[in-house]
């Protein structure tokens, strides 16, 4: 009975001693297949960042970040972890991140102007903008790769979107500004600097210094009068033409609506404008254009339509 009783207590001694062994060799042998993982882990994580660093093409490059991002959070979800590994995965990862941060900056500080309100050249304005904006679609297209937060991908694109407000704004004030000037100098063509006297002008009676329009009654509130001073085309900055377009709207029982132009030169003819044989000739200076449509003016004087048209006569 003892002798079986022994017996019996060496076989279970036995089996807990073989059961102690194989836990204990089957984790040191799960602890050298981790090590050997690590170590060809960090070897390769140690390649792939020479690759990246190698690579000139910036597309590439974004898709290895993105390579690695993907490596790192399969690892993370095995059941052992290397420090050593995870630590490395974090190391490529913020190199090749700082790659394109920089390439940020770099964009950023390339379309900077510094001298903001000194700087007058709208076009200038409106290229660095366009770069700009075209950095803000960049980094939200790869925001999920380059930025370890959504946080940190909204703080670049605040900067660039404030310096894209400023230029912006910049872009409003020149425009103005223009306007301003193209205002000042259309006044200055005007008839005041000119030495254009004021005008007269009822519903059917226009009179300035240099000739008398008078127009049918049946078109009171039916007809108009542009003018402009032409310094380029028919005139010159010292011979200026000062021309002036009557138009009227068709309810004419004859002809319906037309216009016609009439160009005063206050000192002289030019010599550009003397080929122009269409003209009409009154006073000295004075010359009536070719009607549009059916006319404006009866500067002939003919006697079939005489009533029906506006009459012109010099001072």
């Amino acid at each position: 009975m003892n002798k079986n009783n022994n017996k019996t207590i060496i076989s279970i001694v036995s089996i807990i001693v073989a059961l102690v062994i194989c836990f204990f060799g089957y984790n040191l042998y799960q602890k050298k297949q981790v090590e050997v993982v690590s170590a060809e882990k960090l070897t390769a994580l140690h390649e792939l960042t020479k690759q990246f660093n190698d690579e000139n093409d910036r597309n590439n490059k974004f898709n290895l970040l993105k390579d690695t991002l993907d490596e790192q959070s399969k690892y993370n979800l095995n059941s052992y972890k290397d420090s050593k590994v995870k630590d490395e995965f974090k190391n490529s990862i913020n190199i090749m991140r700082d790659y394109f941060h920089r390439d940020y900056d770099n964009t950023i500080k390339e379309n900077n102007i510094s001298d903001l309100n000194n700087t007058s050249d709208e076009s200038k304005f409106s290229d660095k903008k366009a770069k700009l904006d075209d950095l803000t679609k960049v980094i939200e297209k790869e925001k999920d790769v380059t930025f370890e937060t959504e946080e940190q991908a909204q703080e670049k694109k605040s900067e660039v979107e404030k310096l894209i407000k400023q230029y912006e704004e910049r872009i409003t004030v020149l425009g103005k500004k223009e306007k301003e000037t193209k205002t000042e100098e259309k006044r200055k063509g005007s008839s005041d600097d000119i030495g254009e006297k004021a005008v007269t002008m009822t519903s059917t009676h226009y009179e300035n210094e240099y000739f008398i329009v008078d127009v049918p009654s049946t078109w009171s509130g039916k007809w108009s009068i542009s003018k402009t001073i032409d310094t380029k085309n028919l005139g010159t900055p010292s011979q200026p033409a000062i021309t002036y377009m009557f138009s009227r709207s068709g309810d004419n029982p004859m002809f319906g609506g037309g216009g016609q132009t009439v160009h005063v030169y206050p000192n002289g003819l030019p010599s550009k404008a003397k080929s122009v044989k269409e003209w009409t000739k009154f006073g000295s200076n004075i010359y009536v254009g070719a009607g549009a449509s059916s006319g404006f003016f009866n500067e002939k004087n003919e006697t079939y339509y005489r009533e029906e048209m506006a009459k012109i006569r010099a001072k």
